[in-house]
């Protein structure tokens, strides 16, 4: 799916659309056209990214940074909201900002030349995506979705660039990328080895981090897995049998996400990192 290009201002930390004096320079993003404006309140046009969003000052991606410096980087950045199910990345298309997840969480998927689809990762609150490319110039990796209502701050590629000078963040940034790789690791070993109702109970768990309610099919679910539609309903079937789920409409919920775990991993708890 081609998005369309809308501009986006690098602007002020006190920047409104109705103060171009302290705007900077304008980048085309690529954005859904689905997307959701953010709210343009003249209260929240006013007010600092770090006063809506004071937690974003503890992310992973600032650890060991100095205040200002963290102050100055999240007040710098552009805010978005996407509604559930709203295209974020798109694989193959350009990307031209690192995103910070302020709320909610967005479902990363890559799909082959087959139309196969695997899931590679479930981002959180706090986590940064898309920085890979946007420094390398290169196209998204994969797709990634809004999985809830989620509210995102965008650092254009010239900020991150700017900020990439400073030793301690690249340090960092390099640091984010060693555990996706190690991350993958652990994941091509569940793709490959585990029969299908372990690699079930693993993208439940995976899937299931912020809320209980997965909202994918049977249809969904059994490509992901690569993996029969009556395999994945009798092992679906087995799991509500025993309290571990429930299965509605178009959703699946989760009653016991630690059963899943314990499912998933069998014989190496101790020994793995939850995801």
């Amino acid at each position: 799916m081609c998005l369309p290009h809308t501009p986006i201002r690098r602007t002020h930390p006190d920047a409104s659309d109705n103060n171009p004096e302290k705007s900077g320079f304008l980048l085309p993003v690529r954005v859904s056209a689905s997307y959701v404006q953010p709210n343009n309140s003249s209260a929240n046009l006013n007010m600092r990214n770090t006063i809506r969003f004071p937690h974003l000052l503890r992310a992973p991606v600032f650890d060991g940074l100095t205040d200002d410096f963290k102050t100055s980087f999240i007040d710098g950045c552009l805010v978005r909201d996407y509604e559930e199910a709203t295209p974020m990345l798109t694989q193959g298309e350009p990307v031209q900002a690192m995103f910070l997840i302020a709320h909610g969480s967005v479902e990363v998927t890559s799909i082959n030349a087959e139309g196969q689809a695997v899931l590679i990762h479930l981002y959180r609150q706090g986590e940064v995506f898309g920085e890979v490319e946007t420094l390398a110039e290169r196209p998204a990796a994969g797709n990634c979705v809004a999985a809830t209502k989620t509210t995102a701050l965008l650092c254009p590629a010239p900020q991150l660039q700017d900020a990439m000078a400073t030793t301690e963040f690249m340090r960092k940034i390099m640091s984010l990328s060693h555990e996706r790789l190690v991350r993958d690791n652990q994941v091509r070993f569940v793709d490959q080895f585990y029969p299908v109702e372990q690699r079930l109970c693993d993208y439940l768990y995976r899937l299931s981090a912020d809320r209980p309610r997965i909202a994918k099919t049977q249809a969904d679910l059994a490509g992901l897995l690569g993996c029969a539609r009556q395999t994945l309903n009798r092992e679906l079937g087995r799991l509500r049998d025993r309290k571990v789920i429930e299965i509605e409409k178009g959703r699946i919920v989760v009653l016991d996400r630690p059963g899943l775990w314990q499912r998933a991993h069998r014989g190496e708890v101790g020994t793995r990192t939850r995801l």
